[in-house]
């Protein structure tokens, strides 16, 4: 099940944005704007390959002035999930409106070799992750392998 289906399940109002990031500053026009027709969310799950861009969508919705909880999914087929997670935690400037935090995407043992997640693996442990509020959520082994 995917993590939108999962989310229609709560009762939450939520929606899915599907945008390009590959012109960063149109596509935080397009969050804000969307904004704008719609309310400021309390709650936001980012799952953005450039992982900077998502600091700076974090930082964005934080001034817009509205207490927001902002989920950051982090992964990596390049380096060490865990320890992108924690650089970029190091990154971001702390807002009083933002409670920012990771959910760190690692892989799963199987027989003798590793796999990535799989969709529902992913969704569930996003869910596990905003129902726990922490500021780090493995979903995962994340290494070292």
């Amino acid at each position: 099940m995917s993590l939108d289906a999962e989310l229609a399940r709560t009762g939450c109002v939520h929606h899915m944005l599907a945008l390009d990031w590959n012109v960063p500053d149109r596509f935080l026009a397009e969050i804000e704007r969307h904004i704008g027709a719609t309310e400021p969310p309390e709650l936001v799950v980012a799952w953005i390959h450039e992982e900077h861009l998502a600091l700076r969508l974090a930082a964005v919705l934080a001034r817009m002035g509205h207490p927001l909880r902002f989920f950051h999914v982090v992964g990596s087929a390049r380096t060490n999930p865990k320890q992108l997670a924690d650089s970029l935690s190091q990154g971001l400037e702390p807002h009083p409106n933002l409670r920012y935090h990771q959910v760190v995407l690692g892989a799963r043992r199987s027989g003798g070799s590793m796999r990535w997640l799989t969709h529902q693996e992913i969704s569930a442990g996003v869910l596990q992750a905003i129902e726990a509020g922490q500021a780090q959520w493995m979903v995962g082994d994340v290494g070292p392998w």
